[in-house]
């Protein structure tokens, strides 16, 4: 297995310092989150108009190049996205802290859906928690979301209990919202509010029209087993991803952390739980297309609040050389072909080991440098779903990397929940030249594939 390279960070762009953004001075980042003046925004005042613990500082989403050449502003939807996805966070480390420190809790509890993958509380707490967030804060009772899960489990007679115990994650979470800049129900919400919120997470998708992508737990394997796993919500419009939010509770906002994290974190913390904002255990990414950057800032839950002071501009590596390049694949062997993975790499060059990483982590992993190459060919039969990718695409691209299938086509998300038309496989790269690389790679295995099956035709005559 590999490791991802330990390197320090840059400290925090200052607001008042000149930058560059595509090549043009500004007095501060493009597209960047930055505090304001402390006002009562929409998202931040209560049914009786006094600001809400938390919210006493909003931010301007500065993008006039984005989505739509600026025709449309999206700052509202990018700031009420990152809120939610950290609201999010918070209610899966909660159940993971239960799954690893197993009780009588039933939020501990790990169940199967009908094709044998994992599903837990935090899956359903998730779609719920965001779905009524979204709904709430744009005021609109039918806004559409594409989402993972459904509640057929937790309606059927056997799943009172589970569903209980989803009700009480949720509830934990909403009424912390007003620490996120979010609003809480009046009151909290009963076993029918909760079904009914991951009910509206229905939307079919499609070509026209405005909806939400919800993943609320990727990578649930990795997540019952303490590991890596991420939330990811991304915004479509007419078939096109706008903007993405990945909320990734265990990568550290610190790539030095990672391995010590991993090895001795998890031991120290039973001990003696390290203070707020000391370890950045986990981190938030978002992005919106036509911007140019994406941002990372701390978890809420780990840090104590929600400061948009502590932002880091990502983006991704230099390296464009192929054996000093670091290349992630899926952990999992049932929906991807590692031995064609494996080839592939060596063929191009890769001399490092793959990066086996649990859900859309690699995504991010790629976006904030920690790797520069991330390919997924799948097993004959499995198709991918737009929930899988849209907001993690969207990140590397405005970080500066390639995404494309294996056919050097940019990935379609206008036809429904699953990316129809994916010519073989998923390559995403950190720089235009390793990404050719990768793809002349594929059609020169491809080719001599087809010629050893034309002599075995013709041997066999």
């Amino acid at each position: 297995m590999g490791s991802l390279r330990l390197a320090g960070w840059a400290a925090a762009p200052e607001w008042g310092v000149r930058r560059r953004c595509h090549g043009v001075p500004l007095p501060r980042p493009r597209c960047a989150p930055s505090p304001a003046p402390a006002v009562a925004s929409s998202l931040g005042v209560g049914s009786a108009g006094h600001l809400r613990a938390g919210a006493e500082r909003d931010w301007l989403w500065d993008c006039p190049g984005g989505a739509g050449g600026g025709a449309r502003d999206y700052a509202r939807e990018m700031e009420v996205a990152v809120r939610v996805v950290q609201v999010a966070c918070t209610l899966c480390q909660r159940v993971q802290d239960s799954l690893l420190h197993p009780s009588a809790d039933a939020g501990g509890r790990v169940h199967s859906k009908l094709d044998r993958s994992p599903v837990t509380v935090a899956d359903w707490g998730v779609q719920a928690t965001v779905s009524w967030l979204l709904s709430n804060s744009f005021h609109d009772d039918n806004i559409s979301i594409v989402a993972e899960e459904d509640d057929e489990t937790l309606s059927s007679s056997n799943g009172a209990a589970l569903l209980e115990s989803v009700v009480v994650a949720v509830n934990g979470c909403l009424v912390e919202a007003p620490k996120y800049g979010l609003r809480s129900p009046e009151k909290e919400l009963g076993a029918h509010d909760v079904i009914q919120a991951i009910r509206k997470c229905s939307s079919a998708g499609g070509p026209k029209g405005r909806f939400w992508v919800l993943d609320p737990v990727d990578g649930t394997l990795g997540f019952v087993r303490g590991d890596q796993y991420a939330i990811a919500l991304a915004l479509i419009e007419d078939g096109e991803v706008i903007l993405g939010v990945l909320g990734c509770p265990n990568y550290p906002m610190k790539k030095e952390w990672l391995n010590y994290y991993q090895k001795y974190y998890r031991l120290m913390s039973k001990v003696a739980p390290p203070p707020l904002g000391s370890w950045h255990k986990g981190c938030v990414m978002y992005a919106q297309k036509g911007c140019g950057q994406a941002w990372m800032q701390p978890l809420v839950h780990d840090f104590g609040k929600l400061d948009w002071r502590h932002l880091r501009e990502i983006q991704v590596s230099s390296i464009s050389d192929p054996m000093s390049a670091t290349f992630c694949e899926p952990v999992e062997k049932a929906n991807s072909s590692h031995s064609f993975t494996a080839g592939l790499a060596h063929s191009v060059g890769l001399r490092t080991q793959p990066l086996r990483v649990y859900s859309m982590v690699k995504y991010a992993a790629i976006a904030r440098g920690d790797a520069e190459i991330f390919m997924k060919f799948a097993r004959t039969g499995y198709k991918e779903k737009i929930w899988d990718h849209a907001a993690g695409v969207v990140i590397i691209q405005e970080a500066g990397g390639v995404v494309t299938d294996a056919g050097g086509r940019q990935l379609d998300f206008s036809r429904g929940i699953y990316l129809e038309g994916l010519d073989r496989g998923i390559i995403a790269c950190s720089g235009a030249l390793l990404h050719q690389r990768i793809l002349d790679a594929v059609e020169l295995i491809n080719t001599m594939i087809q010629k050893k099956k034309s002599l075995l035709q013709i041997t066999s005559c």
